[in-house]
C-alpha cells in the first residue's frame, strides 16, 4: 500500500489542526490585504471623478489598512481574550 504524503497524513490530528490555523491566519492577511486594495481603489476612483489625485488615493489606503487590522486585531486578539473570559465566567458558576 502507497504511503500517503503531505502535513495532514504524516502529523495526524496534530497535523489537520496546523493547516487550519495557517488557513485562518492567511485569511485574516489576506483580509487585510484587500481591504487596503478595495479603499485604495475607491479612492483612485473618486480622485478621477473630482480631479483630485491622489488626495482620496491615499486616504483610502489608509482607512482600508486601518480597518483591516482593525479586523484583524478583534479576531485574533479580542475575540480569543473575551471567549476565554467567559468559559472563565461559566466554570465559576
Amino acid at each position: 500500500m502507497a504511503e500517503r504524503r503531505g502535513v495532514g497524513a504524516r502529523g495526524g490530528p496534530e497535523g489537520q489542526r496546523l493547516v487550519a490555523e495557517a488557513g485562518r491566519y492567511l485569511g485574516h492577511g489576506l483580509t487585510w490585504a484587500l481591504s487596503t486594495a478595495l479603499f485604495l481603489f475607491l479612492g483612485w476612483l473618486l480622485d478621477r471623478w473630482l480631479g483630485t489625485v491622489p488626495l482620496f488615493m491615499v486616504l483610502g489606503a489608509v482607512v482600508g489598512a486601518g480597518a483591516g487590522f482593525y479586523s484583524m486585531y478583534y479576531h485574533l486578539v479580542i475575540e480569543p481574550r473575551e471567549r476565554a473570559r467567559r468559559e472563565r465566567e461559566e466554570g465559576e458558576e
